[in-house]
């Protein structure tokens, strides 16, 4: 796989698993975690519409070197870029314990 350059940062917002008075889930709960440096690319229009998603929102892979706290990204956490905030749709291992792959979107 061409990763490409390392040449953005992106911040992780680690989910703080936070809960209300009333003992419900804070959806919005993130604490700001660890600057990666990463490759972006964003995912063209027609892979979106093969891929069934419709809406108009950006999505993106962004990759990073495989550490301990990289491959502890979780689908609950966000992903700061550009100062904008993206949900995370994806993340996978490539290679042996190489790069981490975050597949994420915003509207």
């Amino acid at each position: 796989m061409n990763v490409g350059k390392l040449d953005r940062k992106i911040q992780i917002l680690k989910h703080n698993g936070g809960k209300n008075p009333l003992g419900e889930r804070i959806k919005d709960g993130f604490d700001p975690g660890v600057t990666y440096p990463a490759s972006y690319s964003p995912v063209s229009d027609g892979e979106r519409f093969r891929s069934g998603q419709v809406e108009a929102v950006s999505v993106a892979r962004f990759v990073v070197r495989w550490s301990a706290t990289s491959a502890a990204i979780t689908g609950e956490d966000r992903l700061r870029f550009e100062g904008e905030d993206w949900e995370v749709s994806g993340i996978k291992e490539i290679g042996r314990r190489r790069w981490i792959e975050i597949t994420a979107w915003r509207k």
